[in-house]
């Protein structure tokens, strides 16, 4: 019990400068990502996801001090490794506002990976639905922010092909790796959130882009569709367990 309040307070302290950061930046954030646009970034009403992920992980923290001992093993699982996802959420929101795109691209990696370490913590040791819901659709949307991301700063080099592709056919090859990778996480850890946050996605992608460039239209279209049909699938199974 002394390690789980301890361990919420530290991840209260976190993720309130996290949430500072955050909220004094916000507007910059927006501006930078605007400025120009990769073909594969979502139309602004999708970052609105964030304010469900911090609202989600707000009530994770709080639940930490009114938990018995028999939760003891989620919040111990995952330790430090939410501290460091917090520092690097708010190290990322710097670097990106000052155009700082190759920092931010090893940033992103990195809270990327301490999704994944906390996310097969949690999936290691909980069955529990809310233990691992606001990392489910964090993970989820800090796999397609790093894609976007990483498009970014190859646009911003200047670079126009990559591999003789350009970014209109890479744009594709990703939007099918993407669902590739929504599936196989969903059907191996039974996650019906997670391809969800690539739908929503992909339907702001569409969106974004007028519905002027078919093939993309066509993919995301399809995409969306497998997202839902393999959620549907894997929220009915886990339903069983």
């Amino acid at each position: 019990m002394i390690t789980r309040k301890r361990l919420g307070i530290i991840y209260s302290i976190t993720f309130i400068l996290m949430l500072a950061v955050n909220y004094f930046t916000a507007t910059d954030v927006g501006m930078v990502a605007d400025e120009n646009p990769a073909i594969i970034q979502p139309a602004g009403y999708v970052f609105s996801i964030w304010g469900v992920i911090y609202l989600l992980l707000f009530f994770w923290i709080v639940r930490m001090f009114f938990k018995n001992n028999s939760s003891e093993r989620v919040y111990e699982s995952i330790h430090y490794w939410l501290v460091a996802n917090f520092v690097l959420n708010g190290l990322w929101i710097i670097a990106f506002t000052q155009l700082w795109y190759l920092t931010s691209v090893i940033i992103i990696i990195g809270l990327l990976v301490t999704l994944l370490v906390i996310y097969k913590k949690i999936s290691h040791v909980s069955t529990y639905w809310f233990d691992r819901l606001p990392f489910s659709i964090y993970f989820g949307w800090a796999t397609v922010a790093t894609i976007v991301n990483i498009v970014t700063w190859v646009n911003e080099m200047g670079v126009e092909e990559v591999v003789g592709f350009n970014e209109y056919q890479w744009t594709l090859a990703l939007l099918i790796t993407g669902t590739a990778i929504a599936i196989f996480v969903s059907l191996v850890h039974q996650d019906w959130l997670y391809p969800l946050v690539f739908a929503w996605a992909y339907v702001g992608i569409i969106v974004r882009n007028d519905y002027e460039l078919f093939w993309l239209t066509a993919v995301c279209g399809a995409s969306i569709l497998i997202h839902l049909g393999v959620s549907f699938y894997t929220g009915i199974k886990r339903a069983k367990r």
